[in-house]
């Protein structure tokens, strides 16, 4: 019964490419893709047409939804084009590994430990928390490497050699084995042994469904781990109803995600600094020898006005493949790009360089979701508003100069302020550049985990106004202070809540009218005036 462990690096091109060779290699009848099991029913949107990378699934607690985790996709994820494959020879596709549920109870009994624990011996505990070596950083210091991320980029990611997948993996599971054979401790090991067992039992469960091809897609740490499902049964079962009981239920949905926050420690989300960088080799890859990265650099330069011509490219060209020579390496690599555009193209000027980063290595992006996807009604409310009123949800900066006698402009600036109430700060306001208050300045820019508050705020209403109003109401019956009152009112009247706006002016009334400190009532008058 044939099990087939395919070791990759989480968003790694290299791997990505050698994955979907594999795959077609091997022929599997299933497909077990390392991730919480919460996500099996979420990644079968893998694949159809509104669903754009980079994307991420957000999981949370649905009794408390600031309880999440992220799990991030970009097109050039390995776990992406596992799932891709599956899906397009109409293949059982399943995720791996201990469940959210699980973790988040997990943190939850931690903290309630932590609570009871005096805070003299936390203090001590985090003293002789030492920090761990990378595994990987022993074989970058034998091949003279300072940087262990540098040395795999150009081992495993860069340097991909086509019809040559079954001994890239092999040669990652013969790395990592001798690694945990040498008891070399990763900063996970305590988390990945429950990890590893529940995904050993994932396979058992799919073995055990007479599935006889597997594969199974997973960090390369793990790789070996997951090699012996037969003796490790019984040890396995014992350790798992060691793990905690949980009620938790776990919501799941997908949601844009940035190139530029690929590099977020989060779920799956770690050790990639340069998504555009990646967008490129997983397009172009052996057909790019670093000149038409090169032109894509130079193009941008001249978008900004400055003078770059042909020969600077081909100079800049000659001096990568000069420094990758010298440093022994079989391809030109970004390091090696890098350095050439900045002693060529910006003249040793470093600041023209981080436009470059900015514009090409992370390259600003967000994903697309389909309109389809099941949401909730509050967040259903607000992104038709915001289709409705042309407030693009994008990571960008955009700079917008709003006419309240306009109904629109009206609109989106209602919209910002009801947004601000529920603790989403999408938009900073700015001086507006004329005198009168018909007009207001606002820098919108969207960030992922604004999500979450917008779920977690989809208790209070089914719709923005509904949620605001509720919300604005819940916080007045919280308080007796005429300040904190006023100050709500304040927020309430650029939002046009004038449901919340009358019960608030009607608790005012009520407190003022036993309060007897004249102090207290003038500090409240400014925001009412």
């Amino acid at each position: 019964m044939p099990l087939h462990i395919l070791g990759i690096r989480h968003h790694g091109v290299g791997s990505a490419k050698n994955v979907v060779e594999r795959l077609a290699q091997i022929q599997p009848d299933i497909i077990l893709v390392e991730g919480p099991p919460e996500l099996d029913s979420i990644v079968q949107w893998v694949g159809k047409s509104g669903l754009k990378p980079p994307v991420a699934v957000l999981g949370y607690n649905l009794d408390d939804p600031q309880q999440a985790t992220f799990y991030p996709f970009a097109e050039f994820s390995p776990e992406w084009q596992a799932i891709s494959y599956a899906h397009a020879q109409q293949l059982p596709v399943r995720m791996a590994d201990l469940p959210m549920a699980i973790s988040f109870q997990e943190q939850i009994n931690l903290r309630e430990v932590k609570k009871e624990q005096p805070v003299e011996e936390q203090a001590e505990e985090q003293e002789f928390l030492l920090p761990f070596k990378d595994p990987i950083s022993y074989f970058a210091d034998v091949a003279g490497y300072e940087n262990s991320e540098l040395w795999w980029e150009h081992h495993f990611e860069q340097k991909y050699i086509p019809n040559n997948a079954q001994e890239h993996f092999e040669a990652v599971l013969l790395m990592m084995s001798e690694l945990r054979a040498a008891q070399v401790k990763s900063a996970l090991d305590q988390e990945n042994v429950a990890r590893e067992a529940y995904m050993r039992e994932l396979i058992r469960k799919a073995q055990n469904e007479l599935y006889t091809n597997i594969v199974v897609v997973c960090g390369a740490w793990h790789a070996p781990a997951l090699l012996d499902v037969e003796t490790t049964a019984k040890q396995d079962a014992k350790l798992l109803k060691t793990l905690p009981k949980t009620k938790i239920k776990v919501g799941c949905t997908w949601i844009p995600w940035t190139n530029d926050r690929l590099s977020m420690f989060s779920g799956y989300g770690a050790g990639i600094t340069s998504p555009g960088w990646y967008e490129h080799l997983w397009k172009y890859g052996q057909k790019d020898d670093g000149s038409r990265w090169l032109t894509k650099v130079a193009r941008l330069f001249r978008q900004k006005k400055m003078d770059i011509s042909t020969a600077h490219v081909i100079e800049a060209f000659r001096l990568a493949e000069t420094l990758a020579s010298l440093r022994a390496l079989s391809r030109v690599g970004l390091h090696e790009l890098n350095e050439a555009t900045q002693t060529v193209m910006c003249m040793g000027d470093g600041i023209l360089l981080e436009l470059v980063k900015k514009e090409l290595i992370v390259a600003q992006r967000i994903g697309k979701v389909p309109d389809e996807l099941p949401k909730l009604p509050l967040q259903e409310n607000f992104e038709k508003l915001a289709k409705s009123y042309r407030l693009p949800i994008t990571a960008e900066k955009k700079d917008y100069e709003l006419d309240l006698r306009k109904e629109t402009d009206l609109n989106r600036s209602k919209l910002i302020y009801r947004l601000a109430i529920l603790d989403i700060k999408w938009g900073t306001q700015l001086a507006a550049r004329t005198k009168g208050t018909f007009k207001e300045a606002w820098t919108l820019r969207w960030q992922p985990e604004m999500f979450i508050h917008l779920i977690e705020k989809g208790i209070w209403g089914n719709t923005v106004e509904n949620a605001c109003t509720k919300f604005l109401v819940d916080k007045s019956q919280k308080t007796n202070d005429i300040k904190d009152l006023a100050d709500l009112i304040q927020q309430a009247i650029p939002a046009e809540l004038f449901g919340a706006i009358e019960q608030l002016l009607r608790k005012i009334s009520e407190v003022a009218t036993v309060s007897s400190d004249i102090i207290e009532l003038m500090t409240a008058l400014p925001p009412l005036v």
